[in-house]
């Protein structure tokens, strides 16, 4: 990996700037330059430097910037700080112009300007993080910074993330099966193929080109140690868009658009519209974080905003989904058609389930995953969010797939469905009886369903009114 960083009038006690996985043939060059520290009258000492921790030592020089090291010093103006305490790692002190730029590998360690055969090379494999730190109150570090790590001579990536081109390759040809097996299903069954259909064959061949790119995009990165090539740019192009369209399939699924209602009501489109918004801004963060050197201020604020709208839109595409069973609900209490849709999208509750946990997969246990992998395992977190992405795709396309009749449409439907909605209120009011095959297959053709409110006028339907209404014909025909 190469990479620069420009921090200018830096007043942070301490901040993370990068981590890289070394491997058995590892190595690390780190140059500084450009260096300005101003620090006020009062002050007499300079403390300023690079922290180069092994994860070994992570959790305790950690604890030791939060509690009993920078903030500790500054606080209280102690001539010890986390500097001093660990001096083995402070492989770049400011105030020294002659360890400005080191370059250190699992074999030996060399310094310009000086020869250090000492104890605090690159001792072990594994990941190495980069901390900024000062303690002297009030101080302003400006200075620019650029770093160059490899494991071997060809490989510019950190040890774990090694086997990503070959990940990313793999997953786009599975996404490439699905995609063909998709659009084979839908020319088989053109009578049946909903506008929506088409929305999700477009998703899942973007999805596609975007893994190839990202695949290539790894490749010279891991050759070049940059991301200077026309890859990247197709990369986030290909990226915003399988985004933008993600969430909005997800969406107008969940409203049932073109599976139970030809258009969107003003509040879905209130929605959608919210929805690519919130894309537009995640894919903006999401490029700019990727392309900003990490530790810099810049870096901490796009990636908060990523953060924000990302949870948004994950809130955003489950809310429509709730919106229309309750809509439906009152409306089935004197409609029957009403009824039959309700009893169809209640039965969304499963793909509800199922885009909570792909949310939940994608977001929060892929970082627990992240957290837990060893440092030349790293690939296996990217692995395991395709695979579960794959998984989303292939369980949407089934329960949703072009047919006559859609099975997934007919389970039957039960008081515990509307409860878990907050839909339970009133239930004396409808007959939550299971659906049947027949009648779905008569409502799909535009038959008549035998409801409820049909067996209820057949009942009021006696024999007196039968035997008036003879009569009252008899007469009619007897003046004419």
């Amino acid at each position: 990996m190469k990479q620069s960083w420009i921090f200018e009038a830096e007043d942070r006690p301490h901040f993370f700037i990068e981590r890289f996985g070394v491997g058995p043939s590892g190595r690390m060059d780190v140059r500084v330059s450009n260096v300005e520290i101003k620090i006020p009258e009062k002050s007499h000492t300079i403390q300023a430097g690079l922290l180069f921790v092994h994860q070994d030592k992570l959790w305790e020089t950690v604890a030791l910037l939060e509690d009993s090291g920078v903030t500790e010093a500054i606080d209280k103006e102690m001539d010890e700080c986390i500097l001093q305490l660990r001096q083995d790692d402070r492989w770049i002190d400011l105030n020294n112009a002659q360890t400005w730029n080191i370059s250190r590998s699992m074999e030996h360690v060399k310094r310009e300007g000086a020869e250090d055969n000492g104890h605090n090379g690159l001792q072990k494999a594994g990941f190495y993080y980069i901390f900024f730190a000062q303690c002297t109150p009030g101080m302003k570090v400006s200075f620019h910074m650029d770093a160059v790590f490899k494991n071997g001579a060809h490989n510019f990536l950190s040890i774990g993330d090694a086997p990503l081109p070959s990940v990313y390759l793999v997953m786009s040809l599975l996404f490439l099966s699905a995609a063909v097996v998709w659009w084979w299903c839908l020319v088989k069954n053109l009578e049946h193929v909903q506008r929506i259909h088409w929305f999700m064959a477009v998703l899942v061949s973007i999805k596609t080109v975007a893994l190839f790119a990202e695949a290539m995009r790894a490749y010279y990165m891991k050759c070049n140690g940059d991301t200077l090539t026309a890859w990247t740019a197709v990369t986030y192009t290909v990226l915003s868009l399988k985004g933008i369209l993600l969430f909005s399939v997800l969406m107008l699924i969940g409203t049932g658009w073109s599976l139970l209602k030809p258009h969107l009501s003003q509040k879905d489109k209130s929605v959608l519209s919210l929805v690519l918004v919130l894309q537009v801004v995640s894919n903006i963060a999401q490029i700019v974080e990727a392309e900003t050197a990490v530790g810099t201020r810049a870096w901490v604020s796009w990636r908060d905003i990523l953060i924000i709208a990302d949870v948004a839109c994950c809130a955003a595409v489950l809310l429509p989904i709730v919106w229309s069973i309750r809509q439906l609900r009152i409306a089935a209490a004197t409609d029957g058609k009403a009824f039959i849709n309700l009893q169809k999208l209640t039965q969304f509750r499963s793909f509800y389930l199922l885009v909570i946990c792909y949310i939940y997969v994608t977001r929060l246990a892929l970082q627990l995953l992240r957290a837990s992998l060893p440092y030349d395992a790293t690939w296996v977190a990217v692995a395991v969010s395709e695979l579960a992405a794959l998984g989303f795709f292939i369980a949407t396309g089934y329960r949703f797939r072009p047919l006559p009749v859609n099975p997934y449409l007919e389970v039957p439907m039960h008081e515990d469905d509307l409860e878990e909605f907050a839909l339970g209120d009133d239930e004396d009011d409808l007959d939550f009886h299971s659906v049947q095959h027949n009648d779905i297959h008569r409502f799909a053709y535009g038959a008549p369903v035998r409801t409820k409110a049909s067996y209820s006028m057949k009942r009021q339907y006696s024999p007196e009114r039968g035997s008036y209404a003879n009569k009252t014909s008899d007469s009619i025909n007897s003046h004419l």
